[in-house]
């Protein structure tokens, strides 16, 4: 008989416990959901804030590029430029090899 009510006091500390346990891991789940949402939230925030930042840095980046652009382009044509003196300089004192 002791046995048995040992037996059905420790069930039921078991039922207790797993009820319990169960109510613990809802109550957790249901905190980090809210945490979470609130999270997002808070980083959708951020980011509609920071879009006119990033849409100004988005145009400065382009003008840099298009000013990039027109500077290799300058310095190409400086480039071809020299390179045609260069070869009309060398040309014009006569031919380095003989002629057949």
């Amino acid at each position: 008989m002791k046995r048995m009510i040992f037996l059905a006091t420790v069930a039921a500390a078991l039922l207790a416990f797993s009820a319990c346990d169960k109510k613990t891991s809802d109550d957790l789940k249901q905190k980090v959901e809210t945490k979470a949402k609130e999270a997002k939230e808070a980083a959708d925030k951020q980011f509609e804030k920071a879009k006119p930042k990033l849409k100004e840095f988005g145009e400065k980046a382009k003008d840099a590029t298009q000013d990039a652009m027109e500077k290799t382009k300058e310095a190409a044509g400086s480039a071809v430029e020299n390179l045609k003196n260069a070869t009309n300089a060398s040309t014009a004192g006569g031919s380095p090899t003989p002629a057949p």
